[in-house]
């Protein structure tokens, strides 16, 4: 499925300027798309819940849809990536910070 195809339907989504709402409002915006948020809520769980209401379509990251249950999931063809980034203070690292960084690898 395209997003264009998508465009037309009744959305949820997270609040403007989150990170996931970002995404999806960048990706609609760069395929010269306007897309309608009827809906906008807290978690990822009130979005899935509002979608088995039938109530609104959603977008999720790949990694979450596996997790949801009683709601068809559909790949969406042309869906931009993301990039996450680890950050931490420049004065030094916090022992969690060094820990998650040794698991990764990274001195």
């Amino acid at each position: 499925m395209t997003l264009r195809q998508l465009a037309s339907e009744v959305f949820v989504d997270l609040p403007p300027r989150t990170a996931g709402r970002l995404q999806s409002d960048q990706a609609f915006e760069a395929a010269g798309l306007v897309r309608d948020v009827a809906f906008e809520v807290s978690t990822a769980e009130l979005m899935a819940r509002l979608v088995s209401e039938r109530l609104a379509v959603a977008l999720f990251a790949s990694t979450y849809a596996p997790q949801l249950t009683g709601i068809a999931t559909v790949e969406i063809t042309e869906a931009p990536g993301r990039i996450e980034y680890v950050v931490w203070s420049s004065a030094g690292r916090s022992p969690a910070a060094s820990a998650f960084l040794a698991l990764l690898g990274i001195s």
